[in-house]
């Protein structure tokens, strides 16, 4: 019978620090000789016998008059070195953390060793352009990534979430991945950010599955997938089709997962699409007044003038981005404070656009803009509850009903917003604006109601599936009926909800009865269950509510997560440091986005994570050293 062979042992590295392993399983390598040795046969001993050999002698003679000898071994590290690489680690966050240069190091680390002269720690870091690079690339994200995977490994369930944002040539998509743990309670990473050649259904879907699959993280285990409200991503409203990501992760996971889109862009578009339906259109004067100022400096040297004469204070003129009703309400805002100077320039002004003079010429113009202007501050205002860090989809919905609710009162009562009433009345009455006007203006308001109402009642419709997960808020005691809808829906799904769910129900009908008040309602839903999880401790009477947390809170309630990560990657990759590659912005996006910690809380956790601190000292961390590897 053959004598079975003898494995490399990465023993051989932490005895010998420059024994690497070879080619195959079978080889060792020594970066001092450039030599590989077979330990097929003799294992350990065989590196022995090369290391107690003359070449290897003669060649370590040579390394050692060049650089000490104590390079090439491990030394233990003392409690002064833990600190002077807590603090590298933490001086290269702190850059990326508050969007600095790698090159800034370069003044910093030996300013430092002049400015706290009685510091060793200052004296002895030395955490330069090259070394942060190294630890944010090499040390910081990869172990970001691992505590990801080592979390995702410990839930049932995870939603990703994706879009594409163009930087020059690069056309950029961020992977993030959503789930809850127990003790954490919702958990938003970022995963990877890749540059794709194209923006096609079978592009991104290759990229969310590979991604994944690159860090062994199980595929079976998504159960919600959430992006712009895009042909590519839904196939439109309906969903129908067969060529867009949703149904391409759907056919590869083959079952069912939740689809989500942007809600603050269903929103928006719910506001753009009912001011269509006005004669006059002001988003777009909005855009136009401002081009107008925007780059002539004489023109608002002018319109100051005509600001001072009327007592009124001048402000620059806002943009408005046609994508995003966050930016008119101010633009409006805007408009409205500098009404009569505006109206008084543009009607002096020789060259002005026909469509602006037109605008302040007529008399039902400032009836609506107010109009308008008050529609997008309750649009404003519903937004930015969605696009809070922490919300569910359950919430989302809730938010979206209110919206519809809001809009649908409105009509009811012919609510125009008070300044709008004030100033139509009096046009009215002194008999500025005729019978045909007003008609005309009641009318496009109703119809502004009900187009806003329409459009969002189809758009929300594929959303009303997630009431049965409504009573999960725990802003009342919940019922039994309503957590039965709940296990009904999940069991459909496949995802299995024992009869033990019932003893659970009535502890947490207990639970909640003794901890409801005004101070428990104001929590989030997140905070409350987290803290339900927290003050049980016993598995059989939480494991199918976990179970149906897991789920629901692993539906990403929003695609706004990844427009920060956008933001992130604006605020990094600047003209200044418009070298940086691809790789580098992930790994520093991945730092900030996933710490999420403050530079001294950084400091303080990573004083604790000896594996950590102990990267720091290793060459490993270098580009030249993981090519060196690969031998």
């Amino acid at each position: 019978m053959p004598k079975r062979k003898c494995l490399f042992s990465d023993d051989y590295t932490k005895e010998w620090s420059f024994i690497k392993r070879g080619r195959n399983d079978y080889e060792a390598f020594c970066s001092i000789c450039g030599f590989h040795i077979s330990v097929s046969h003799g294992g350990k001993s065989s590196v022995k016998d090369h290391i107690q050999s003359k070449n290897h002698k003669t060649k370590l003679s040579v390394a050692s008059t060049s650089r000490d000898i104590s390079t090439f071994m491990i030394t233990q590290c003392t409690a002064e070195d833990m600190l002077i690489c807590a603090a590298e680690l933490t001086t290269a966050y702190k850059v990326v953390k508050h969007h600095q240069s790698f090159s800034s190091l370069d003044c910093t680390t030996k300013l430092n060793a002049v400015m706290y002269p009685d510091s060793s720690i200052a004296a002895k870091q030395s955490t330069a352009r090259t070394k942060a690079t190294a630890i944010i690339k090499h040390i910081l994200a990869p172990h970001s990534i691992a505590q990801i995977k080592t979390e995702v490994e410990k839930v049932p369930f995870y939603g990703i979430s994706t879009d594409s944002s163009n930087h020059k040539a690069e056309k950029l998509f961020p992977l993030l991945i959503q789930y809850f743990t127990e003790k954490e309670g919702l958990q938003i990473k970022l995963l990877k950010i890749d540059s794709l050649p194209n923006e096609t259904s079978d592009t991104i879907t290759s990229f969310c599955i590979k991604s994944l699959q690159d860090q062994n993280i199980p595929v079976q285990n998504i159960v919600a997938f959430s992006g712009d409200n895009t042909n590519t991503n839904f196939g439109g409203r309906d969903r129908y089709g067969i060529n867009n990501v949703f149904f391409k992760l759907k056919e590869i996971l083959s079952k069912d997962i939740e689809g989500i889109g942007c809600p603050a862009h269903i929103l928006h578009n719910t506001a753009s699409t009912a001011a269509d339906v006005m004669s006059i259109d002001v988003e777009s004067i909005v855009l136009k007044i401002f081009k107008y100022f925007s780059i002539f400096t004489v023109r608002v040297e002018r319109l100051k003038d005509f600001c001072e004469q009327a007592a009124i204070e001048y402000n620059n003129i806002l943009s408005h981005s046609r994508s995003r009703w966050l930016s008119l309400f101010p633009a409006i805002e805007r408009i409205l404070k500098l009404w009569l100077p505006l109206k008084e320039f543009f009607a002096k002004e020789a060259k002005a656009p026909k469509a602006v003079v037109d605008f302040f010429a007529d008399p039902l113009s400032e009836v609506y803009t107010l109009f308008v202007h008050s529609q997008a501050f309750l649009i404003e205002k519903q937004i930015k509850k969605i696009e809070k860090s922490v919300i569910t989809i359950v919430k989302v919905k809730n938010v979206l009903q209110d919206t519809k609710k809001q809009l649908s009162d409105r009509l009811i009562n012919k609510y125009l917003g008070n300044q709008t009433t004030q100033l139509y009345n009096k046009l009215k009455n002194e008999g500025t604006i005729n019978t045909s006007q007003s008609e005309t203006f009641d009318k496009e308001t109703g119809d502004f109601f009900n187009t806003a109402i329409c459009y969002l009642e189809q758009w929300t419709e594929p959303m009303t599936k997630f009431d049965v997960f409504a009573w999960m808020i725990l802003n009342d005691i919940p019922q039994w009926q309503q957590v039965e809808e709940t296990t009904k829906y999940l069991n459909e799904k496949d995802i299995g909800i024992d009869d033990s769910m019932y003893e659970e129900f009535m502890y947490l009908k207990s639970f909640i009865e003794c901890e409801i008040s005004d101070e428990w309602k104001a929590k989030n839903m997140e905070a409350k269950w987290k803290h339900f999880f927290e003050k049980t401790e016993e598995l059989e009477r939480k494991a199918n509510l976990l179970k149906m947390c897991q789920y629901i809170f692993a539906i990403p309630g929003h695609n706004a997560h990844v427009e920060r990560v956008f933001s992130l990657i604006s605020a990094q990759w600047t003209k200044e440091r418009s070298s940086l590659s691809v790789s580098t912005i992930e790994s520093i996006i991945q730092c900030v986005y996933n710490y999420k910690m403050s530079c001294t809380e950084f400091y303080n956790y990573v004083k604790g994570e000896k594996e950590l601190l102990k990267k720091v000292k290793s060459t490993e961390k270098y580009e030249w050293a993981k090519k060196k590897d690969v031998v």
